[in-house]
């Protein structure tokens, strides 16, 4: 079998030709930094970021200051604070690791079967035998700028600090959480104006909170192959969860409510709006309550996610309990939508 999917770390031996001449004391040209950033995945990613110019002529300011020589002390007074001096910390963890950093990404490219097969593994646990297949059309792109993972339209970006120190922790779990949303299937129908903010929020948390029982079951104060950070994300999303999915639900129970007026950011009162809190919570309860395999079998089914969490937060003295006002909600929304749905697959 010929084993078509591509992995496309070119980005990242260019960022290493950059800081090649940091190390000399040379500042990184402007027009240099520019060209570099052109490169379609990191356009890709800085654009689902938000972020502009500001930021990146910024970002290129502080490479200088962890780079260069000349400025260690300016870098170790900003280090004492790293929370408080966020992108030195994160550019000089990519400085201290740039040799390892280069062998792991050698080491994939002599194998990139073994690294993809790593991630559908993760992806698979979480989907149903049929859905287990592959997407070799996602272009797999590394990037060496920023923190995080993302997928969209055909292009997984990862950004090189996040996929070094997670598939150090777990080979292939981050991989297989962007996968698993490339592959889930998912219920697709027509939804009135009123009901866009509702049905988005559903969609998000089962979205999110299904992929996350792919890898963030692996963070954790105990995971000391992640950076600090990096260990928080999932027991975060965790703590954070019953606060959120509590505000939800005393929004939901407004009476009368004007669910035309609800706000995404609103609903979710945390600074991720992606869905992961509450959807990590969400599938925590499910899965500690023994619900894991019925939640594979109904992956495609935001309105499932919710009966379920109901279903398993009433077997956990800790859980939140949601109100009879939100889950009415819940079934008059499954009631009006499921005859018109379909399930949408990849292909």
């Amino acid at each position: 079998m010929i084993y078509s999917q591509t992995f496309d770390d070119s980005s990242c031996w260019e960022y290493f030709k950059l800081t090649e001449n940091l190390k000399k004391d040379k500042p990184l040209d402007k027009k240099v930094w520019n060209q570099f950033l052109e490169n379609k995945a990191i356009q890709v990613y800085l654009k689902d970021q938000g972020v502009d110019s500001t930021f990146t002529d910024n970002y290129r300011k502080i490479m200088e200051i962890v780079y260069m020589p000349k400025n260690a002390a300016i870098l170790q007074e900003r280090l004492k604070e790293p929370m408080k001096n966020w992108w030195f910390y994160n550019i000089n963890e990519y400085k201290v690791n740039e040799d390892n950093m280069k062998k792991y990404l050698t080491d994939i490219k002599k194998d990139p079967e073994r690294y993809f097969d790593a991630c559908y593994q993760y992806t698979y646990a979480m989907l149903p035998k049929k859905y287990q297949k592959k997407a070799p059309e996602y272009n797999v792109s590394i990037i060496p700028i920023h923190n995080d993972a993302h997928v969209e339209n055909g292009w997984m970006v990862f950004t090189l600090i996040a996929a070094y120190f997670h598939d150090a922790n777990k080979m292939g779990a981050m991989g297989g959480h962007e996968f698993h949303h490339v592959l889930r299937p998912q219920l697709v129908f027509e939804v009135e104006n009123q009901d866009k903010v509702l049905i988005s929020l559903l969609k998000k948390i089962l979205n999110e909170g299904s992929a996350d029982l792919t890898d963030k079951i692996y963070e954790g104060k105990n995971a000391m192959k992640l950076l600090e950070f990096q260990r928080e994300a999932g027991p975060e999303f965790l703590a954070d969860g019953a606060k959120v999915i509590k505000n939800i639900d005393s929004l939901l129970s407004i009476k009368p409510l004007d669910r035309s007026s609800l706000k995404i950011n609103k609903l979710i009162n945390n600074w991720n709006t992606s869905g992961h809190v509450p959807g990590y919570y969400m599938s925590d309860i499910i899965a500690k309550a023994g619900y894991k395999k019925e939640l594979i079998k109904h992956i495609d089914d935001p309105f499932q996610f919710v009966y379920l969490y109901d279903k398993a937060s009433k077997k956990n003295k800790e859980a939140y309990i949601l109100s009879s006002t939100t889950m009415d909600l819940v079934r008059e929304l499954d009631k009006k939508y499921r005859a018109k749905a379909s399930i949408e697959q990849h292909q």
